[in-house]
């Protein structure tokens, strides 16, 4: 029996003694380099964050409880039991630990997922609906896991390193896909339109690429503006300022404009709500410059009829979502089976664009899970926004406010474009939002634990 109880002890002090918390980061970065280069990296970094964050979870219930007894009691020396001083590596950060559950915006959280799971037991096609309840699990399971781990300074900086060696890896191979056709990473081609070359990049998808760039694009442009007002980083401002310049060329070159106008105008909501109406006005006399010199084709997406495409076809496509809505208001067709389910219900049978989605997420989201669930999708963003503008407002004036609003700004551009296109339901789009909203919690739980220590919030924020 005390040989067993040896044992147990000593496998108790092995497991504690693994440094849970830091493989579960590793591989919530290397999640992040998934979501634009492999799908199957994406997968498999999910399940071991999940793992080694289940286990970190585990060990601090462990080192939390004084009755545990210490390995050296099993051999009759004094016990100590498990602290968590004993073991600094289980120590939990600092906005982890300080950080209070706000009920507002969890709430709305947890019934929009009640609804998803609802939805599947009434579905019209389970096993679709089945593959959509972990599409849907996925990415909440990484947010909740990023805003509890990421609310350290080092772990910040490391994702803040990985965060611009993507980029830059993307941005070298898009530059290859340009020159030679194709990228070197994944050999996605390029593609020709009467605009001109449009780059899908590593994704292999318009749509996906531009969903990263309107989520990054932000960020680097107000680490620019935070380098260049302290002058002691300036010459750091100028390379972010190429950062931004950089994605800003690649998002024309996507040739997409849905994208380009949700930043546009999630820029413009910054400069108001900043009162910056002289940036304001600046800006959109370059953005009125910029139209003179657009390729036509970019502008005005003409069909056979003389008409604008794009408009017309996705005004058909949100009618037949509607219809959908109507007839299932309450529970939808169920998650993820909106391309099986809404013929069925599509009243006008018009020709244009049959077997599409819905080009509006919003809506599709609506005709899956029923009015109810997309309205606490809604009011969960909307708690979210206003608990991450508090937060930054708590932080004014300082280096970190302008990271947050820099999140905030493409997490808004993102949304915006979720209204014309289908990324929140492409998985690698849908991922990176909510790591991004992740990191941003993460970062709010910190600042909101330390705003009153000086010296916590420095004034250098590095890609």
């Amino acid at each position: 029996m005390k040989n067993t109880n040896h044992f147990l002890n000593s496998l108790a002090v092995k497991f504690n003694s693994l440094d849970l918390r830091n493989y579960a980061i590793v591989s919530l970065l290397v999640l992040w380099v998934g979501t634009a280069f492999s799908i199957a990296l994406m997968e498999i970094s999910v399940v071991c964050g999940l793992i080694f964050w289940m286990g970190w979870k585990i060990q601090l219930k462990t080192v939390a409880m004084p009755s545990l007894p210490s390995p050296n009691a099993a051999i009759g020396a004094t016990d100590t039991g498990f602290t968590p001083n004993a073991y600094g590596n289980i120590k939990a950060p600092l906005g982890a630990q300080s950080n209070k559950i706000d009920w507002t915006l969890w709430i709305p959280l947890a019934l929009f997922c009640v609804m998803v799971i609802a939805s599947f037991f009434t579905s019209e096609y389970p096993k679709q609906s089945f593959r959509g309840l972990y599409k849907i699990a996925k990415p909440l399971l990484v947010f909740f896991m990023l805003g509890n781990l990421f609310g350290d300074p080092r772990s910040q900086k490391r994702f803040d390193t990985v965060f611009l060696l993507t980029f830059l890896v993307m941005t070298i191979d898009c530059s290859i896909q340009y020159a030679f056709g194709k990228d070197l990473l994944r050999l996605c081609p390029a593609q020709n339109s009467s605009a001109g070359i449009r780059l899908p990049g590593p994704f292999g998808s318009f749509s996906k690429m531009a969903s990263y760039l309107i989520l990054a694009i932000p960020v680097f442009a107000m680490q620019c503006w935070t380098q260049f007002i302290q002058p002691d980083h300036r010459r750091k401002g100028y390379y972010q300022l190429i950062l931004t310049l950089s994605g800003i060329l690649l998002l024309y070159l996507t040739r997409s404009r849905g994208p380009v106008l949700a930043l546009g105008l999630s820029f413009a909501a910054l400069f108001i709500y900043n009162r910056w109406f002289k940036t304001l006005g600046i800006v959109g006399l370059l953005c009125l410059s910029f139209l003179n010199f657009a390729p036509r084709g970019m502008i005005v997406h003409l069909d056979a009829q003389n008409k604008e495409q794009s408009i017309v076809e996705r005004v058909e496509l949100w009618k037949r979502a509607w219809n959908v809505i109507e007839a299932k208001p309450w529970l939808g067709t169920g998650i993820n089976t909106y391309n099986d389910a809404h013929e069925k219900y599509d009243k006008e049978k018009n020709w244009r664009v049959r077997g599409y989605y819905a080009h509006n997420g919003y809506l599709q989201l609506g005709a899956e899970i029923g009015i109810p669930g997309i309205l606490f999708f809604l009011i969960f963003l909307f708690m979210f926004f206003r608990r991450s503008l508090q937060a930054a407002n708590q932080v004014r004036g300082s280096p970190e406010e302008l990271l947050q609003l820099g999140l905030l700004v493409g997490l808004l551009s993102f949304l915006l474009y979720a209204a014309v296109d289908n990324n929140l339901q492409s998985p690698p789009s849908i991922m990176m939002f909510w790591y991004l909203a992740g990191i941003l919690m993460g970062r709010i739980s910190a600042s909101q634990a330390t705003r009153d220590t000086p010296g916590i919030l420095n004034g250098n924020v590095t890609a």
